[in-house]
């Protein structure tokens, strides 16, 4: 578990994708990006940078409808993405200050770790999977996994990254077995059904456990990153 709170790990992120959106030609901006469909790189920027600014004004009162990030990604359409950058950075100042006030949601944090990687795979430009705040996300979405495997009455499960144990019963019979990364990105529907069915071992059912895995999705298509 990372000793960050979430207003610095929010930063941390922010600075990271940041710093990666800046180094991103006209043509990257404008490429579509897969996990996120009808969003171009220029769009997930945007919605990042709306998502800080409704909070600050009292228009964010947990994870935004999809009529609110429509609107976020339409407001700022016409702008360059280094004002829509810049205009995070101020946003943020504050808002990063609101995250780290107690019982603060972990939302945003999580949001921004997402994006980041929906852009590097959209650009064939992997990196940052050790960042401390794929460490964040992941220890609260396998607690609430085991925790929904438990209410729903299925067969406990294990979950593994290769022989090193993250989550669940190490004596259960089923297993979900997979690289750190990729349980990441399934947990947060960046996988689609069959790819995160072809990472259980040990049951017959494996469509049973997505549903629990996954926070949001699965994807509706496949998802090479």
């Amino acid at each position: 578990m990372t000793d960050l709170d979430r207003g610095a790990a929010y930063r941390l992120g922010r600075e990271d994708l940041s710093a990666l959106v800046r180094t991103l030609s006209p043509e990257q901006l404008d490429a579509p990006v897969p996990a996120c469909p009808g969003w171009s790189v220029h769009d997930v920027v945007s919605h990042l940078a709306g998502v800080a600014n409704d909070a600050l004004n009292g228009r964010l009162r947990g994870v935004p409808e999809p009529e609110q990030t429509a609107a976020q990604v339409s407001e700022r359409a016409d702008m360059p993405t280094s004002i829509v950058l810049r205009e995070w950075e101020r946003s943020a100042s504050q808002f990063e200050a609101l995250l780290s006030k107690p019982n603060s949601g972990s939302a945003p944090v999580l949001d921004v770790a997402v994006h980041e990687h929906d852009i590097r795979g959209a650009l064939g430009l992997p990196g940052n999977r050790a960042s401390p705040l794929i460490e964040m996300a992941l220890e609260r979405a396998l607690q609430l996994f085991i925790s929904k495997v438990e209410s729903a009455g299925v067969p406990a499960v294990v979950v593994r990254d290769g022989d090193e144990i993250l989550a669940g019963d190490p004596a259960a019979g089923v297993g979900y077995v997979a690289p750190r990364f990729e349980i990441f990105r399934a947990v947060f529907g960046r996988r689609s059904q069959a790819q995160i069915e072809r990472r259980f071992e040990g049951t017959d059912q494996p469509g049973a456990y997505v549903p629990l895995l996954c926070v949001f999705g699965p994807a509706p298509t496949d998802i090479i990153e």
